[in-house]
């Protein structure tokens, strides 16, 4: 007796077709991008919908009662250094009535690292895809002290490093970069990668090329002697270890949101945390946010400085997971030797842990690839079907925030389960 598919058995394979045909076209775009640093600039004049009395922050949206601790602390100092407010106490009503009106970075074209913390006079950096047209933007980074608005700090001292990035180091930048006609990031991210960084907790191969990019350039400008604005710019790029973290996030930004809104598509287009969930975007379910709570601070892992334990650690948000959506970071752990103390223990696991992420993308990069494995392309493009299917959730190298704001390391941070398998649910529903 020879059978005939049913109804059901020919819808479900018409609809994993269609899946798969959404998801190769996601998956293309995102490794098509072709990003380069364009420019310096205030987040006012660039961020699309940015007001003077926005503030752009970490995570999946919360009400402003709801935020607590470290990212808390950081918002309410950027009103502060941004001059809405005479003290904390009016900044806290002025954010509880509205007046100064609370953002997700995602929903703005931006990622913000930690607290994410960015207001329309701090300096973004401007990162064009030149494949799709599309523009992203990451705050630049404050510079080397472990207290910082991004850890969740705010005092005179942090104020004074932000003036700083904005009114001397961000120009500088911004001139150099015009000269250089923008810069392009793929080549860099690529050696960077056999260099020994994973691009999120190692970025130290890829600080030190772009740093020689722009001194470089420094010298081509100085002719007749090197300006002082270029002295502090050169001094700056020693000692701000994370900036490139910060482009880089602005790369990862722009090539997920070139595959986003595609119908059907179960690539993962956004990871975040504010202080107490874990966010989840979906290219076929837009800008819907999928959440859950966060995983006690006890389970997280790694290597934190002396006389600190995860006792003394909390959440404060974090953007910086965008890396992971287009395959760096602990996704590309064993890129990344040298994070063996606060990663997966030994080389060998982080060896394991790249092969494991291997199950749950979409794809390899053609452009970021790994010499410990061949060179074979970083797993790129995480199917939240297949992380529900096999309950392998991506691996995140996440930075470490103490309790009290600051910056006390880095872990290995396991997202929630829960918010990928609602997302392949309501992707596989009729």
């Amino acid at each position: 007796m020879t059978g005939r598919p049913t109804t059901a058995t020919a819808h479900h394979d018409a609809g994993r077709a269609d899946r798969d045909a959404a998801n190769a076209l996601a998956v293309a775009r995102l490794t098509a991008a072709r990003p380069v640093l364009e420019t310096v600039a205030p987040a006012g004049e660039v961020v699309p919908g940015m007001t003077p009395r926005t503030i752009l922050v970490s995570g999946p949206p919360l009400p402003w009662e709801r935020y607590a601790g470290g990212q808390r602390r950081a918002v309410v100092g950027a009103a502060l250094h941004e001059g809405l407010a005479r003290d904390e106490d009016e900044a806290e009503a002025l954010l509880a009535d509205g007046t100064i009106a609370v953002r997700p970075s995602h929903d703005h074209a931006t990622v913000g690292s930690l607290t994410g913390v960015c207001t329309a006079s701090m300096p973004v950096v401007v990162v064009r895809d030149e494949t799709s047209g599309r523009r992203a933007f990451c705050r630049m980074n404050e510079g080397a002290d472990r207290a910082s608005l991004t850890f969740g700090v705010w005092d005179a001292g942090v104020g004074a490093r932000l003036r700083h990035v904005s009114e001397v180091v961000s120009p500088a930048l911004a001139e150099v970069l015009d000269h250089l006609g923008g810069l392009a990031l793929t080549p860099v991210v690529r050696r960077a990668l056999a260099m020994g960084d994973d691009l999120h907790s190692r970025h130290k191969a890829a600080g030190a090329l772009f740093r020689a990019a722009v001194l470089d350039a420094v010298l081509d400008l100085s002719r007749g002697g090197v300006a002082e604005r270029h002295r502090e710019l050169a001094a700056y790029l020693r000692s701000a270890e994370y900036l490139f973290l910060h482009l880089v996030m602005a790369a990862c930004k722009a090539a997920a949101d070139s595959a986003s809104g595609i119908p059907g598509s179960t690539l993962v287009t956004a990871m975040n945390l504010n202080e107490q969930q874990f966010g989840l975007r979906v290219s076929g379910l837009g800008d819907r946010w999928l959440t859950a709570p966060l995983p006690p601070v006890s389970t997280l892992r790694g290597r934190l400085y002396d006389g600190w334990t995860t006792d003394d650690l909390a959440y404060v948000g974090g953007e910086s997971l965008i890396t992971e959506t287009v395959g760096l970071g602990g996704m590309a752990a064993a890129a990344a030797m040298p994070l063996q103390d606060h990663s997966a223990s030994t080389p060998r696991d982080m060896i394991r842990m790249t092969e494991r992420m291997y199950r749950i993308t979409l794809g390899e990069h053609p452009d970021y690839r790994i010499p410990a494995l061949a060179y074979r392309g970083v797993p790129c493009g995480i199917d939240a079907a297949r992380v529900a299917e096999t309950g392998i959730v991506p691996a995140i190298h996440l930075g470490a925030t103490l309790r009290e704001g600051g910056h006390a390391g880095a872990v290995l941070f396991l997202p929630p389960l829960e918010p990928f398998q609602r997302a392949a649910e309501l992707l596989s529903a009729p």
